[in-house]
């Protein structure tokens, strides 16, 4: 009874983190579209993740989870603010950047290798075996998204690359710290404002450097931020956070390879893009 117990949870956890993937798709299509409104991309950074923290601080107040807040471990706090600041911020950073030196596609293709570094991590840590079906998942993964990848004008130089390899290692980070501070009696709505509030505090630093903190001109730039902050931003961490409750780092980063599928068909039916 109890194995059947488990086995549900970890289906159900399966599920949250598809259906994360499956929002974390509309990013480069919400993305292209706040651009259009020539918004730097720190800017547009900083509005996506104060809208993720404005919107997931709601559920926070009406749960009562203000008090978790206040009684919570002050370093878990600390904690859950540097992976979200260093983990998930660098990590979206370092991508865009590469996509400009190496194209989307192959800065993809790199950073969808973050997968074969927490199994690496997991195996060296002992946390779980490295076998045969593990092996053969990865290099089919890999395949596939070398053959998603479109013919680009950017020439795969070191310092993309590097960038794609950087944001691959962030993200790594964020999951594997996201499973530590997931498996926590916080509710995974504070944990995600949190990780959000990070995200926003860095981003807000980096566009005042910069001096490119604009607010958006349209009302339709508007409409697509509030949907990139809460629908493919929010709502997946959310889910994310409490599918780890349930299930390995590993598996996790596996079934989030359904990103770039629904990257894809997103850009078919909504860009007019080819395959």
């Amino acid at each position: 009874m109890q194995y059947v117990h488990n086995h549900h949870k970890m289906l159900k956890a399966g599920l949250l983190i598809a259906i994360s993937a499956i929002l974390y798709g509309f990013l480069g299509f919400l993305g292209t579209k706040v651009s259009k409104d020539n918004m730097s991309t720190s800017s547009m950074l900083f509005w996506r993740f104060l809208i993720s923290t404005m919107w997931t601080f709601i559920f926070v107040v009406r749960s009562g989870g203000t008090i978790q807040l206040i009684k919570a471990d002050k370093m878990l706090l600390l904690f859950t603010l540097v992976i979200g600041s260093v983990g998930y911020a660098a990590s979206s950073q370092c991508y865009f950047i590469a996509s400009e030196h190496v194209g989307t596609g192959l800065a993809m293709v790199i950073f969808f290798i973050y997968p074969i570094m927490i199994t690496l991590f997991s195996w060296l840590t002992k946390k779980s075996a490295f076998n045969f079906k593990t092996l053969l998942i990865l290099t089919s993964m890999m395949g596939g998204l070398f053959m998603l990848k479109e013919t680009s004008n950017h020439s795969p130089g070191f310092t993309g690359i590097l960038y794609g390899v950087s944001a691959a290692i962030f993200y790594a980070f964020y999951i594997i710290g996201s499973k530590k501070y997931s498996n926590t009696p916080i509710d995974s709505n504070v944990l995600t404002t949190l990780l959000s509030l990070g995200c926003t505090l860095l981003f807000l630093v980096l566009s005042l450097s910069e001096h490119s903190l604009s607010l958006p001109t349209s009302r339709n730039t508007w409409i697509y931020i509030l949907i990139l902050g809460t629908v493919a931003t929010a709502i997946p961490i959310q889910l994310m956070l409490e599918g780890l409750k349930h299930i390995s780092s590993v598996r996790a980063s596996i079934i989030s390879v359904l990103e770039p599928l629904v990257t894809v068909m997103v850009g078919v039916f909504l860009l007019g893009e080819s395959i």
